[in-house]
Formats: structure tokens, sequence, C-alpha cells
């Protein structure tokens, strides 16, 4: 089992598996590639090809942002607009993404979207399928707290306290599956996209599904909902709020 570390997606990315060096070099370059395709900081990235021009014209992307951008819009149909890549920056919202044939991309009027709140569960997703192909038969891909586990052995997770992020409280165990947080955590900010309201001030928010994509985007639109029982159904996920003092709640899912 070796483990490696690569700063990218604006955090540290950590892989662990038991395969050859090669296989956690490609699914380094497998995350790259999101990171690249999907940043809001490079003019050339498909978000900001889309950004600058999609209110003018269809932009054509690569298959992995149409994937995302697809999960993105049924993720937002599901939970009302609760998850808005939009995140109701410029008064646009998901309505105004417009997915055409042909991988092409339109946007109804002038938007800024982040995919940050979904392409890093993605990106996970991929690395873990990417060392899966070479042949690791177990092992692990953590961006930041979105985490991946797979193989037969469990892993025991923790999260930070939101009252006190150097101190950490264990939460669940994981076997096969993935899980992310989303709270306040070193001047990160939780926006809620449908009034611009800031999230997740005194707690964070854990969901645990089947893929990281999933698991990603649903502790948004939790932290603006609040429990939602029949939506984390909806997603065979479940849900676990942190407060301040690491008292866990779990709502039923």
């Amino acid at each position: 089992m070796i483990s490696r570390a690569r700063p990218l997606l604006g955090t540290i990315v950590s892989i662990r598996a038991g395969a050859p060096e090669q296989a956690v070099a490609h699914a380094f370059a497998t995350i790259e590639r999101v990171h690249h395709l999907m940043s809001t900081h490079a003019d050339d990235s498909d978000v900001s090809r889309i950004n600058a021009r999609g209110h003018r014209q269809a932009v054509r992307v690569h298959p992995w942002t149409m994937r995302v951008l697809r999960a993105a819009v049924s993720m937002s149909r599901a939970t009302g607009g609760a998850f808005d890549v939009t995140l109701g920056a410029q008064g646009a919202s998901y309505a105004d993404i417009l997915l055409l044939t042909g991988r092409r991309v339109r946007l109804k009027r002038r938007a800024s979207l982040d995919l940050g709140g979904i392409a890093k569960g993605f990106a996970v997703d991929l690395a873990v399928a990417a060392l899966k192909r070479c042949g690791a038969g177990a092992g692990s891909v953590n961006a930041g707290g979105d985490l991946r586990v797979f193989g037969k052995a469990s892993q025991s997770i923790s999260v930070r306290l939101p009252g006190d992020s150097s101190l950490t409280a264990p939460l669940l165990t994981l076997r096969n599956g993935a899980c992310a947080t989303s709270g306040s955590y070193f001047g990160s900010r939780q926006i809620d996209a449908r009034g611009r309201r800031a999230l997740c001030r005194g707690y964070s928010v854990t969901v645990q599904a089947r893929n990281c994509m999933v698991a990603d985007a649903l502790t948004k639109a939790l932290a603006a909902l609040g429990p939602q029982p029949d939506l984390l159904r909806r997603f065979n996920a479940r849900a676990y709020l942190v407060d301040a003092a690491g008292t866990a709640y779990a709502p039923g899912g």
C-alpha cells in the first residue's frame, strides 16, 4: 500500500492504494484533467469559456464537463434549487443552463458557473475508477474531505469540529463507499444560491453515499434545506450534522 499527496482542486488530494506507482500517477493525472477542465481560474477551461461566451453562443465542452453539468442540473431539480452551480450570482439560476446535443452548453443569460460543489467529488470517483483499472484492489482517494474508499477493509471517518477545526470527532465507518463534508472551515464560505445567505455557521454536514459526486452535491443541498429524509432515500444516502460541540445528529434516510 503506497500513499501520495498533491495540491489539486484547491485542496490537498491524497491517494492511498495497493497498486504500482504508475497507477497512482495515472489517478493523479485524471484529477489534474478534471481540475483544468472545470477550474474558474484558467481562462481556457470549459467553465471559464461557458462563463465568458455561453450567454452569446453555445460552447462545446469535454464529455466529463457535460457529465458533471447534467448531474448538477439534475441535483438542482431534485432539491428545488438548493444546490445550484450558478450560486445565484448575477440573478441567474440552474434554469438558465441549457444542455444541448453535441456536448454544447448555452446560457439563457450571463451567469458565473462554479462546479466546485460537485466536480471535486466527480474527480475522486474518476480517480478510484482509474486505480481499479490499473489493478488496485483496495485504497482510498481523499480530496479535502471528499473521500471514497474501496476494497474489503473498512475505514473509520472523523470530521473536524465546526467550533475548533484543530479537533476531530469520529463519525462513521466507510467501506466501498463515499462521503463528503461541507462546513465553514479555514475561512471557506457556504452559500445558499436561492437567497445568497451564508450556511454552515457553527455546524457541518456530512453525507455518505455510494459515489462521491452525489455525496459532494448533497452536502450543499442539505446545508440549505436541513434534514430531508425523502431526498436522502432517493439517492440512497445518509446524512450527519455535527455542531460546534462535536455532537452528531443523523436524520433518517
